[in-house]
């Protein structure tokens, strides 16, 4: 890498390092957080929250009626879904997730575009969601949170393309020019500092849940080992598997046997289990496909 290259690199980390006014939550996303912290909220203020954007009950709709939970009966409404398929918390975060990125309408194309972004968060929070239900059940983590991990690890993205559009056009192209080559690396030699940081800052300055911003932080630290750490090292698996399905920005395909080892799980378990999600892939293209539109 050149020195001017150095010192772009320095620049756009300084520039970043220098924001004092981050984006604020979506009302939407806003109000969800609130009603989440309301001990005395019930299912149906929670379904009358979100039944106030369309879209965004049309998505949580077609989730519950996804072939993952195997729910033959009808569900009509946000009450349905909550009562009868994904349960209270559940719909909490799914909410509360599309919510917070529904604001930021970055560039569609490329390997950080809407698209790929979206159809990874949507596949990362599902598969990561069905890895945590082969965990031991001392050891399995909340699943409302497991999903809204997978759902925003890599949020970064979207706030670089909103504050940053030519720096993220040209990582994107960047990483078009030279696939082989990691994404982590590319940020680093264009920009002095990752997705995960970013992600993570905006996360705190939103006062989200402790076990999102440190999964955002760490996803891609093998060695993580502290609070929350198992939604991070939940992710990282999923990334690691959704990546030899040519899906994603992990820097390789090998679940670390320490990590496997941690959590409770066989390697045998999660390509089992990602074949039979994949077997229903079609509808998680549907969702991503509709929320980058």
């Amino acid at each position: 890498m050149s020195k001017n290259d150095e010192l772009a690199g320095v620049n756009i980390k300084q520039r970043i390092e220098r924001i004092t006014e981050l984006p604020p939550m979506p009302e939407m996303a806003t109000k969800i957080f609130h009603l989440n912290a309301n001990p005395y909220a019930r299912a149906e203020d929670l379904a009358a929250l979100v039944e106030l954007d369309p879209s965004l009950a049309a998505q949580i709709i077609r989730y519950a009626k996804s072939p993952f939970f195997g729910y033959r009966g009808s569900i009509t409404s946000i009450q349905d879904a909550i009562a009868r398929v994904l349960g209270y918390d559940m719909v909490m975060n799914i909410a509360l997730g599309l919510a917070a990125a529904s604001a930021f309408k970055n560039p569609k194309d490329g390997p950080l575009g809407l698209h790929a972004f979206w159809k990874h968060a949507i596949y990362s929070a599902t598969l990561t969601q069905l890895i945590g239900k082969l965990m031991p059940k001392d050891r399995r983590p909340e699943a409302g949170l497991t999903y809204l991990s997978g759902l925003l690890h890599n949020f970064g993205f979207l706030l670089l393309g909103h504050l940053f559009k030519n720096e993220f056009l040209q990582l994107n192209q960047a990483i078009l020019n030279d696939p082989e080559k990691s994404v982590v690396e590319h940020e680093i030699d264009l920009l002095g500092v990752q997705h995960t940081e970013i992600g993570a800052w905006l996360m705190q300055a939103w006062n989200m849940p402790a076990e999102i911003i440190t999964c955002i932080r760490e996803h891609h630290n093998e060695d993580y080992s502290d609070n929350h750490d198992t939604y991070a090292n939940l992710v990282l698996l999923t990334d690691r598997l959704l990546k030899s399905h040519g899906i994603g920005d992990a820097p390789g395909t090998e679940c670390p046997a320490s990590l496997l080892q941690k959590l409770g799980l066989e390697e045998a378990q999660l390509n089992d289990c990602l074949e039979s999600f994949l077997e229903n892939e079609a509808e998680l293209e549907a969702m991503a496909s509709t929320l980058a539109a």
